[in-house]
């Protein structure tokens, strides 16, 4: 493992095969909702401090830039965010595969004047995905009464998106309660 300050708020880390192996993962599995990957991020933090007195996970808010590096390992970038929580969207997402489920779960949120007010409809084969920003408790149960929740990172939900097609865009909704 290789650590290097790229600028104040910026470290870049270097892993290679032989450090992904002994943490028992690839790059193919990194993903935060694994342990596995969870460890592996505590372990750099606390390697990053040691080594650069650095305590890069107290900022608060932690952006990781993984890519593959062409011998098997991974490079690794950790950004300090300073955003205020409260300006970040929160990408939810939910599926079915009818979508009657979609419309009556519409017509439920406009009844109850509850309505997730961004949301977006993708379709994939023959399963529907609705895409919601910013949900409540209490919407976000709801919607679990009508559809099954997809336990992505918002990254690869974002990447979700881009092999779907999208059959409304905005206020989907908003649109399909009429």
């Amino acid at each position: 493992m290789k650590i290097d300050a790229i600028d104040e708020k910026s470290i870049l880390v270097e892993l290679s095969k032989e450090d992904l192996s002994k943490n028992d993962v690839t790059f193919e599995q990194l993903d935060y909702s694994n342990e596995k990957t969870r460890k592996l991020v505590r372990l750099i933090l606390e390697k990053v401090r040691l080594e650069t007195g650095r305590c890069v996970s107290d900022c608060g808010s932690l952006e990781v830039d993984v890519m593959p590096d062409s011998f098997g390992g991974c490079l690794m970038i950790f950004k300090e965010k300073t955003e205020k929580r409260e300006k970040m969207e929160k990408l939810s997402a939910f599926f079915t595969d009818e979508i009657n489920d979609v419309i009556d779960l519409s017509r439920k949120f406009k009844k109850s004047g509850s309505m997730i007010e961004k949301n977006e409809l993708y379709r994939f084969d023959r399963t529907f995905v609705l895409f919601a920003f910013n949900v409540s408790n209490a919407q976000s149960a709801v919607l679990n009464e009508f559809l099954e929740p997809l336990f992505l990172s918002e990254a690869k939900l974002l990447s979700l998106k881009e092999a779907g097609e999208c059959l409304i865009k905005s206020k989907a909704l908003q649109k399909l309660s009429q």
